[in-house]
């Protein structure tokens, strides 16, 4: 919201005007001091900063020149006091849209040469109080890594230079699993929706200030399935649900397989949100239901896409119940092990395999009858059925154990 004095021509009226302002920039070095980054006002964190325009357009929105006695006190002194610095962003950043700071022990001095940060991000410095500002036209990367340089000459107002050239090393922190969960849901990775708060779960185009902003900037409401039987998820945990989303996000992407949040992931993610650029396959999942008759249902979104027979494992070798992502898939493999009365397998070429848990796959074997338990602990299909399942999944969907 967008706050208007109006003019009554009383004093009172500009007072209390110049009051707010003193107080708004007195919380906001405040924050800064305790986070490690100044914190804009909440109209100002709504604003793509734009990169500096030239002096030519920025001339009719320019100050008044300041009188001299002004100027001068705001330049560095050789002979005053040595500027020190008095605040870094040593504990990192908490939010990389709302910048960094560093913080002198005095007003920075009028030319004072401005800190370097690496890697190179696209934004503006500016001055307030003591501080200098960094804010980013997007954002500081979630969970990255960044140096900044404060050049010797830096200099307070009225001060001596620093002397000498400081670099610090800082990160930004990592947007936490709930909000990956948002994200995934948005990008139609999850099958559910998020609601709460207006625009939270919006699936539109938008900045990457905006995206990141969403990442950083939680809670945003509730996510509720949107799918008939989804499976079930934990919002802030690192469920299997959430487990096999991620991978299989990072698989369509070619990121390494994992289940923590890291700067590769944010990248892909904030890129696919700017650009509303959604999973196009259908939420697919497995269920294997292990009452007589044993069956296999592959979901896509609302339907049940496949149904077939299917073997479990038999008593000593049971299939264990639960949810698990497919964590590694073969066109055939060769499985070795023991069976219940201990003997051992040696079976090459087993085909269409999907291995979920531990040695427990779906795959194609040949059995004279199907919808009992006869494995050693898989889920055995019928080898033309196993080849039609083996091309609707992908490692990280779910294979549910009932």
């Amino acid at each position: 919201m967008r706050s208007e004095w109006r003019g009554t021509g009383r004093a009172m009226t500009v007072f209390a005007a110049a009051g707010t302002a003193v107080l708004a920039a007195a919380s906001a070095v405040l924050v800064a001091s305790a986070s490690g980054a100044l914190r804009p006002r909440a109209a100002d964190a709504a604003t793509v900063v734009a990169p500096a325009a030239s002096s030519a357009a920025r001339a009719p929105l320019a100050r008044a020149p300041e009188s001299s006695a002004r100027t001068l006190a705001r330049r560095a002194n050789p002979r005053g006091r040595r500027t020190t610095l008095t605040h870094l962003p040593l504990d990192g950043v908490a939010d990389g849209t709302r910048g960094v700071a560093i913080r002198l022990n005095g007003e920075p001095a009028t030319g004072t040469p401005r800190p370097k940060l690496s890697p190179y991000t696209a934004g503006t410095w500016s001055n307030l109080g003591d501080y200098e500002f960094f804010r980013p036209v997007s954002t500081l990367e979630p969970c990255g890594s960044y140096k900044l340089t404060i050049p010797a000459g830096t200099a307070a107002a009225n001060h001596r230079k620093l002397g000498h050239s400081r670099t610090v090393s800082f990160t930004v922190a990592c947007p936490g699993i709930t909000a990956v969960q948002e994200a995934l849901a948005r990008l139609n990775y999850l099958p559910y929706a998020l609601h709460g708060f207006v625009g939270a779960s919006s699936v539109a185009r938008l900045s990457r200030v905006a995206a990141a902003r969403r990442a950083f900037e939680l809670p945003h409401g509730i996510l509720r399935a949107d799918v008939i039987g989804a499976p079930p998820l934990a919002m802030g945990t690192v469920d299997p649900t959430t487990t096999g989303a991620m991978e299989v996000f990072e698989s369509d992407h070619g990121l390494p397989l994992g289940t923590t949040p890291t700067q590769q992931l944010w990248t892909e993610l904030l890129a696919d949100e700017t650009l509303a650029k959604k999973d196009a396959l259908p939420y697919t999942w497995v269920t294997v239901t292990e009452t007589i008759p044993e069956t296999l249902e592959v979901h896509e979104n609302n339907k049940v896409a496949l149904t077939s027979p299917t073997n479990t494992g038999v008593p000593g070798a049971d299939t264990q119940q639960g949810i698990f992502p497919i964590y590694v898939r073969y066109v055939a493999t060769t499985m070795i092990g023991t069976n219940v009365d201990g003997s051992h397998y040696n079976d090459p070429g087993v085909p269409w395999v999907n291995y979920f848990n531990g040695g427990d796959a779906v795959h194609g074997y040949i059995r004279p009858t199907y919808g009992v338990p006869q494995s050693n602990g898989c889920v055995e299909l019928p080898i033309a059925t196993a080849q039609v399942v083996y091309g609707m999944l992908q490692v990280g969907d779910l294979v549910i154990v009932e």
